[in-house]
């Protein structure tokens, strides 16, 4: 793990990059439930010039029918390759703590995607595996979004997203984010 951190404090100082700040409210839906979940997100990055992004995230969950409270935290780390067809596919790695009221466990959570811009225009599809680190728990969830942004100023975009979560529990996602890039 020192290595890890080491390397990625080494690349952070020898490599230019540029901050992001991430706001979005997830509206969950239970599937044959009247359970509805609301997901507020706060992300912060740093985007390398080498492709290389690093990710810190908390998530606030309120529950309700029946009323309860849920947090995730975890750190990311993705790469972005090159564009193919005018597509940049990239793929990931996240570790964290999910939190609910009967149970916490850590997971790890690697994903993939593919997006593009489109003038001021943002289109993305994304994968999500999460999987908790003890097999021996049933807490394993994919989740697929499509989210569409507008780059409203150079340096902010809002977006809305569509998504599934599938898994120990099943929902479909509408989510609203703002972006700012410094």
């Amino acid at each position: 793990m020192k290595k890890v951190l080491a390397a990625l404090l080494f690349v952070s100082t020898t490599t230019f990059a540029s901050d992001y700040i991430n706001l979005s409210v997830d509206h969950k839906d239970k599937l044959n439930s009247d359970q509805v979940n609301h997901v507020y997100k706060l992300n912060y990055g740093r985007k390398f010039d080498n492709g290389l992004v690093v990710e810190g995230r908390m998530e606030d969950e309120t529950v309700r029918n029946p009323s309860k409270q849920e947090g995730l935290m975890q750190i990311k780390v993705e790469y972005n390759f090159d564009k193919v067809f005018g597509w940049k596919p990239y793929a990931g790695i996240a570790v964290g703590q999910k939190n609910r009221p009967s149970v916490s466990f850590p997971f790890y959570a690697p994903e993939a995607g593919i997006k593009t811009d489109i003038g001021n225009w943002q289109v993305k599809f994304n994968h999500r595996y999460r999987a908790p680190f003890d097999s021996s728990n049933d807490y394993t969830t994919t989740e697929n979004y499509i989210q569409l942004g507008y780059r409203v100023t150079k340096n902010d975009t809002i977006a809305y997203k569509y998504g599934r979560e599938r898994g120990d529990r099943d929902y479909d996602i509408n989510g609203i984010s703002w972006n700012h890039s410094f």
